[in-house]
């Protein structure tokens, strides 16, 4: 019986010697792990910034050219409903002047009769 304690009584405590200089050493490993992945993680994080500096700079640098094109597009309507404006008080004016020679003539009418 004292047999079957002490050796599982030496097998506890070479668990436990064995647990406790696996976290001293492993201590200063995980800890330099660690640091590593904050290395890691801040050189990311740059990276990223870097992308979304770069993302907005060729926004901004297509903004030119997209306003140019709307502005061309915008133009050209502008210039149609003018032109169509234009054509519809030409329109206008002949009726204008198809009435008035309509109402002289019966007006000359009217006087004859």
């Amino acid at each position: 019986m004292k047999e079957i304690l002490t050796e599982h009584i030496s097998t506890f405590l070479g668990l436990m010697v064995t647990g406790i200089a696996g976290f001293v050493f492993g201590r200063k490993k995980i800890n330099a792990e660690v640091a590593g992945m904050d290395a890691d993680n801040e050189g990311k994080e740059i990276e990223n910034a870097d992308k979304l500096v770069k993302l907005y700079k060729d926004a901004l640098d297509d903004l030119a050219g997209r306003y140019e094109v709307k502005f061309k597009e915008f133009s050209t309507l502008a210039e149609r409903k003018i032109k169509l404006l234009e054509e519809e008080i030409n329109i206008q004016k002949r009726i204008n002047d198809q009435l008035k020679t309509e109402n002289t003539k019966l007006r000359t009418k009217l006087k004859e009769n």
